[in-house]
């Protein structure tokens, strides 16, 4: 889900290409959270985590493109 949210931001397509970028924007969000103190507050658990993980996934697609 993730994955396809930040396709939808920054563009990008392919089931497994979005379950990649998924589940590394899962792994760099937790790691924005633990590093900075950042967090989303939605008031529900479920949608403050996968906020973190969608911008972690742009960030993931942004810096692919950015190597690439």
């Amino acid at each position: 889900m993730t994955g396809f949210v930040a396709s939808l931001v920054v563009g990008g397509g392919g089931l497994i290409r979005h379950a990649v970028v998924g589940v590394l924007g899962m792994l760099v969000g937790q790691g924005l959270v633990r590093i900075t103190g950042w967090s989303v507050r939605t008031g529900h658990a479920f949608l403050d985590e996968a906020a973190m993980a969608v911008l972690g996934a742009i960030l993931v697609v942004l810096l692919a493109r950015f190597i690439a």
